[in-house]
């Protein structure tokens, strides 16, 4: 019982004091991110590309907040990426003179995720500065100022603003923005961890063609982590932003989850034994937040431990409400999502096929 006293405290010991520097190290990298001027208007033309595939009853609300931030000779191509419901009548109905609508049917072999309907988009655009944008974004801010930030940048995101409608939604949300500002932190654009995120993702079309488009990751289940992560190897500078200019809606149930993360994390996936070994640290983190008030009651570890555990653990994950809009019940819940997550973690790594919006990826290694 002694060990096993001795091995619970010394583990939430160090645990607690690397959640503890990781919560000073996110209130520092947020700090330094750059912020849009959100009075400022863009002076280039700019070309919306919307990748749509089955968003019927998301593709209007997108269209209409985005249109509303647009100058007449700015544009929106909307592809329909072989939608089997009514998602080209639907965006049909919410577009003005500004909008392309171009239909894809078939998808040439090699070519994977969203990547060739992107490309069809990019073909069709004239923007000396290319958005790509996803169907379930809401655009709810001026976009001059990020027009602006592509003056000293080649590409950039948005920091991820996630609008959760399930407790499944938040909790899995925050174990995931969580473990990414651990992983592949925002503010660290290093050749290593370098990323971007597709939902509100923003290049200077040199720079795109430059990377060589969405061809050139055209058989990633990820291209947007992909382009960025092409982009840092060739010496080009990206970012995120801070802003809540652009909001995502996100998944609905567990199962729906558990899909969304073993496909993002094809990105980086790790050999099943490293999967392994980091599944189980995710899976004894999560467990002992809620089971060290009940180690302390029975003397396997020190009360004060305890409490600078929870503390610690949980005090991190409120950070990802930055990111996440979701019932604050989603929280305690958070560990649960983290251990959802280690699942797709060890399925990543040894290769699985999934089901994403009527396709079949296979993820193999």
């Amino acid at each position: 019982m002694k060990a096993l006293t001795l091995s619970l405290n010394f583990s939430l010991v160090i645990l607690s004091a690397y959640m503890l520097y990781s919560i000073l190290r996110a209130v520092r990298g947020f700090k330094d991110l750059p912020v849009p001027d959100r009075t400022s208007r863009c002076e280039k033309r700019l070309s919306v590309i919307i990748p749509a595939r089955n968003e019927e009853g998301r593709i209007g609300d997108a269209l209409t907040s985005i249109l509303r931030e647009l100058d007449y000779d700015d544009e929106v191509i909307v592809v329909d990426d072989a939608s089997s419901d009514n998602t080209f009548l639907e965006a049909l109905n919410h577009c003005d003179e500004r909008c392309i609508l171009v239909r894809v049917l078939e998808r040439p072999e090699g070519w994977s995720g969203k990547s060739w309907a992107c490309y069809q988009g990019y073909l069709h655009s004239k923007g000396e500065i290319l958005l790509f944008m996803d169907a379930d974004v809401t655009v709810r801010g001026r976009l001059g100022g990020i027009c602006d930030l592509l003056e000293e940048y080649d590409a950039l995101s948005q920091v991820p603003r996630i609008r959760c409608d399930s407790l499944a939604c938040g909790s899995i949300e925050i174990a995931f923005t969580s473990l990414l500002r651990l992983t592949y932190p925002y503010w660290n654009m290093t050749r290593d961890k370098a990323w971007l995120a597709g939902a509100f993702m923003w290049w200077r079309r040199s720079s795109y063609e430059l990377v060589g488009t969405h061809e050139s990751v055209r058989n990633s289940p990820v291209e947007d982590a992909e382009l960025g992560r092409r982009a840092a190897e060739r010496g080009m500078k990206i970012t995120f932003f801070q802003g809540r200019i652009a909001e995502s809606s996100w998944i609905t149930s567990w199962r729906e989850g558990m899909i969304t993360l073993t496909r993002v994390l094809a990105a980086r996936a790790p050999e099943p034994l490293s999967a392994l070994l980091a599944a189980l640290l995710l899976v004894y983190v999560a467990l002992m937040a809620y089971l060290s008030p009940a180690t302390a009651i029975l003397g396997y570890t020190n009360p004060l431990i305890s409490v600078i555990y929870l503390t610690s653990v949980y005090g991190y994950a409120v950070i990802s409400f930055k990111e996440v809009e979701a019932n604050p019940l989603s929280l305690i819940l958070a560990p649960i999502g983290l251990i959802l997550l280690s699942i797709a973690m060890v399925r990543t790594s040894r290769g699985a096929k999934i089901e994403w919006k009527g396709r079949t990826l296979n993820l193999s290694k």
